[in-house]
């Protein structure tokens, strides 16, 4: 087992580690852990790469693990974290609507945080996570007094919370 102690950089935010990724992408010469949301928040974490690398993660209190991680360069082995992709529910506001958009955000931002959701905010849509399908007829429901204002859809993608607005989750 390898053991890991700090993060080495992220190959989509640091240029450096970006331009060595291309590199061993080219050669497809990398190895990838891929684990859930939920588990980047661990600071202890045991997983197997794509290839059968069994690694440890030990990092110290306070510090996260992000989808794009760099674990391990070397000349026998570049290591990155794969963040996998989750159900998601995305709202958006609906083309050519004259209504006061900012109070429907405000109660969109009021309906969503009552639920202790962490949200992302991208494209000019608000996504949060979900845990089953059935949660769109849930929020559509939560929603109804702004429904006609607003398009929602569930995809599938790396959800990133965004920094101020990573709060704890409650199951339904």
């Amino acid at each position: 087992m390898i053991t890991i102690y700090s993060i080495l950089g992220n190959i989509f935010h640091d240029k450096e580690w970006n331009e060595k990724f291309d590199q061993v992408n080219k050669t497809n010469s990398f190895e990838t852990i891929k684990i859930s949301r939920l588990d980047l928040e661990k600071t202890r974490l045991r997983a197997k790469t794509n290839q059968g690398t069994d690694v440890g993660i030990v990092l110290n209190s306070g510090t996260k693990i992000q989808n794009g991680d760099v674990l391990i360069s070397n000349s026998d082995k570049f290591i990155i974290i794969q963040q996998n992709p989750e159900k998601v529910i995305s709202v958006k506001k609906k083309d050519k609507i004259e209504a006061n958009f900012e109070e429907i955000l405000i109660l969109l931002g009021h309906i969503i945080g009552n639920r202790h959701r962490p949200i992302q905010i991208e494209d000019n849509k608000i996504i949060f996570p979900i845990l089953a399908e059935s949660e769109l007829d849930i929020f559509k429901k939560l929603f109804s007094g702004i429904i006609d204002y607003i398009d929602m859809k569930i995809e599938e993608r790396i959800f990133e919370p965004h920094g101020e607005m990573n709060v704890h989750e409650h199951k339904p």
